[in-house]
This record gives C-alpha cells, sequence and structure tokens, in this order.
C-alpha cells in the first residue's frame, strides 16, 4: 500500500470517527434550535462561544459553518452538561409561524446544519475569538445539503409579527405575507439590527462643472430610494448620478440603467424596510428579469448587489465587512471586496467610521433603518426545563452590551443601554429617553 493510500484511509477513518462521536454527542447533549432571522445569522452564530465553558475547562468549544454560512451549529460544555446550539437562518417569518405550531409538529421543524455530516468540512481549525481571546475549534464549508429537520425552540425575527403585510414577488402568482400573530408568543426584543442601504461599486456621484464621474456618493433621500424601490426612478441619471465600468472608470456611461435587489414577502430585512423607509409608496413586486431581483436571504442580496455594479439593495449593515474585509470568516480570500458600498438615508449612516462613535446616528435616532432583533418562544416553554433554561441564558446574553462587543456585529449592534430612542412599533414613532444625549449634539 502507497502514502497515498494509506492517508486517505486515516483520512476516512477519522472523520468517520469524529461523525460517530458527533452522533453520541447530539443525542446527549441539551440542544437550543433557534431559527428565522437571515439578517441575525453573524449575530446569533457569535452568541453561543460566550455560553461555553473555555477550552482551559477540558473541552474546545466547537462551532461548524455551512458553506453558504446560513446554518451554524455550535457543541460545547456548559457546567457539567453538553449542549448544542443550532441556528438556521431563513426568513424572520419562520421566527414566528415555526414557534406558533407544537414542537411536537412536523410544521415547526427547519432544517438545520447536521454537523455529524463530513462532506464539504474542512479541517478543524483552531481559532480565538480576537475580542476576548477566547479559544475554539472550527470547521466550515460544510455542505449545504447536510442538514437535518429538527423543531425550532426559538425564533429569531427582525420585527413584531404585526409588521408582516408584504407581498412580492409576483411571478406568476403572488406571494403575500399577512400579519402574523405572535400575541401567543413570549416575544423578548433583544438588540437594536441596523439595516443599511448598499450600491454596486459602479454607482458615482457626477461633477456638475465638468460631467465627469466624481467618486462614491454618500448618501441618497429618503425619498430618491423610496423612488427607485417604487419603480419611479429607473435610472441613476435621473438623480444626477451615473455609472462607470472597470475598463473605464473615468467615463460616465451613456445609460445607467439600475437593478434592485430587494427580500422575498416574510423577511424582517424587508418588514422594516417597508415600515421606516418606504412610507408613501410601495415596493414594486413583479419580477423582471435584470430589473429586479428577490432574495430569500441576505446572502441572495449580497450576491446581487455583487454581480451587478448598477445595483442597489438592502441588508443587514453588518454585512458591510463583505465589501471590505480581505478574508471571508472561513478563512479565505473575499470574492466580494470592493464590489459593493454602503450608503447613508438622509445624511445619516448606521455605522460612520468618520465618527468618533461609529453608531452616534443611529443610537441617536438620526438613522431611519432599524428594527428591534427579537427572539420568541412558546409560552408554555419547552417540556424539557434545561432547553428553557438555555434559551433564556442565551437571551440574557445576547442582551448584554458588553457582549454585544463581542460579536462581529457588535461593531453595528447596539444594545437598548447604548441607544438614546425606542420605539413601541417597527415604524415607530421614536421615543427619546430621558438626559441631556450631550454625544448627539
Amino acid at each position: 500500500m502507497n502514502a497515498t493510500m494509506k492517508y486517505s484511509f486515516l483520512c476516512t477513518g477519522l472523520l468517520a470517527s469524529l461523525a460517530m462521536a458527533g452522533q453520541a454527542f447530539a443525542q446527549q447533549a441539551t440542544p437550543l434550535n433557534i431559527g428565522g432571522s437571515s439578517a441575525g445569522k453573524n449575530f446569533a452564530g457569535d452568541v453561543p462561544l460566550d455560553l461555553c465553558d473555555p477550552a482551559s475547562s477540558g473541552t474546545t468549544p466547537h462551532h461548524y459553518l455551512s458553506a453558504n454560512q446560513n446554518l451554524h451549529v455550535w457543541t460545547c460544555k456548559r457546567g457539567s452538561s453538553d449542549i448544542i446550539i443550532r441556528y438556521s437562518a431563513t426568513g424572520s417569518s419562520d421566527g414566528v409561524n415555526k414557534l406558533l405550531q407544537s414542537a411536537t409538529d412536523p410544521a415547526s421543524n427547519m432544517n438545520f446544519l447536521d454537523h455529524t455530516l463530513t462532506t464539504g468540512c474542512t479541517t478543524v481549525t483552531g481559532k480565538t475569538r480576537l475580542s476576548d481571546g477566547k479559544v475554539y475549534d472550527d470547521t466550515t464549508g460544510c455542505l449545504d445539503g447536510n442538514t437535518v429537520a429538527l423543531p425550532v425552540h426559538m425564533g429569531a425575527s427582525d420585527v413584531k409579527g404585526s409588521s408582516f403585510h408584504q407581498t412580492g414577488p409576483v411571478n406568476p402568482v403572488p406571494v403575500v405575507i399577512n400579519p402574523l400573530n405572535d400575541g401567543s408568543l413570549n416575544s423578548s426584543p433583544v438588540v437594536t439590527v441596523p439595516f443599511a442601504i448598499f450600491v454596486g461599486k459602479g454607482v458615482v456621484k457626477v461633477d456638475p462643472t465638468t460631467g465627469s464621474p466624481n467618486g462614491p456618493i454618500s448618501s441618497l433621500s429618503r425619498l430618491e430610494i423610496e423612488g427607485i424601490f417604487s419603480r419611479s426612478l429607473t435610472d441613476w441619471q435621473q438623480l444626477g448620478l451615473g455609472t462607470v465600468t472597470d475598463v473605464a472608470p473615468g467615463t460616465l456611461e451613456a445609460t445607467s440603467p439600475i437593478t434592485i435587489c430587494m427580500r422575498n414577502a416574510g423577511s424582517g430585512t424587508k418588514a422594516t424596510f417597508d415600515e421606516t423607509v418606504m412610507i408613501n409608496a410601495s415596493e414594486v413586486t413583479v419580477n423582471i428579469p435584470g430589473a429586479q431581483v428577490f432574495g430569500g436571504s441576505s446572502s441572495n442580496v449580497l450576491s446581487c448587489i455583487a454581480g451587478n455594479r448598477r445595483a442597489i439593495g438592502y441588508m443587514d449593515s453588518d454585512q458591510l465587512l463583505q465589501f471590505t474585509s480581505t478574508l471571508l470568516p472561513n478563512g479565505n480570500p473575499n470574492p466580494n471586496l470592493g464590489l459593493g458600498y454602503l450608503v447613508g438615508i438622509d445624511g445619516a449612516k448606521p455605522y460612520d467610521a468618520t465618527l468618533s462613535d461609529p453608531k452616534r446616528d443611529l443610537k441617536c435616532g438620526r438613522y431611519p433603518y432599524w428594527a428591534n432583533w427579537r427572539l420568541n418562544r412558546r409560552l408554555a416553554g419547552e417540556p424539557d426545563g434545561n432547553i428553557n433554561t438555555l434559551a433564556q441564558a442565551f437571551i440574557t446574553d445576547a442582551s448584554s452590551t458588553s457582549a454585544i462587543a463581542l460579536t462581529v456585529s457588535g461593531a453595528f449592534w447596539a444594545s437598548d443601554e447604548e441607544m438614546f430612542v425606542s420605539k413601541n412599533q417597527d415604524r415607530g414613532p421614536l421615543l427619546y429617553k430621558t438626559g441631556a444625549h450631550n454625544a448627539c449634539r
């Protein structure tokens, strides 16, 4: 037997052993299955490490991630017990609907990453969270189809159930989401999630004197955004802007048709957009190839913007890292680097690196496009009290200012304690907290 064959058999045996160990762990561990909001996938994928005992206690926390980065699994020790926390990013309406079903009803199930399946997965890589030095093992790139259907114990939604009243796309039958009754759920607003408007890299300002490209745009008015997504504006030139190509970055294109990247009905990102930005007009609902693109997750909108230099779309603001980071979370080179950028609304941004506090506009209520990320549970809880305890620990940690700061999303998201404003409805109005708020001056 040659060395190559010996190595192959060794790897196969190792993967099989790891799979068997993973299956045994999954059967014995207390599970917490969370699903819904795709905007929350980065945040929800980071929080579980806080709940795990450190590697120095004898067991190293292990994170598994699917290739599309929508499915997370954490396995670790918490105290003397094994736990396993799963997150499946689909859409916020699932974060309500799945909890309206009994946990024993198959209708409450979602597809979660099965970490015992190794197809596509990278080898285990030891990593250290830079924010606090906590050590964990990381396995990424797992095949998106490595899934198992499991009941949802806690649902994540970007908005209240009443904010779901969207249509789209119509192709050929309209997809309509009516308001959801989450009044029968234990719904906890956990953290402020700011969303953002992004445009493709080819969208530029125009110098009024020379008529030449004049760099990236910094902001659009809410009315301009409303006009674009209602399709009353269809070309960047109608806004005095233009587009350029990589081949001729110093020359404006003769026409600059806008491609709009939207979410499907049922998305909390879309619902928040409709509640806070689309005040006087509705988003277009007809799917016109090349002009309108509908996506089921933030990942789809990201791909739409990255692949269309004339595009505009909306996503959670921490997706900015997808356009600015040289490496992906799995350590691979970032293929989206420089393919899009964030623009403000009426001069305010959810994250502005030029400010001493980049989140100032969000905290002070100057930036409109945000909502409270909510975690929903059944009023009666789960039959297994250990699941209820773990769910409450997750909520408590995810609400903490110090814990939020440890996550990658923490540079963008804000705790209620950090915010100078609040709102009881996703649409508003804003309620200003007592105090001088000198930071907002």
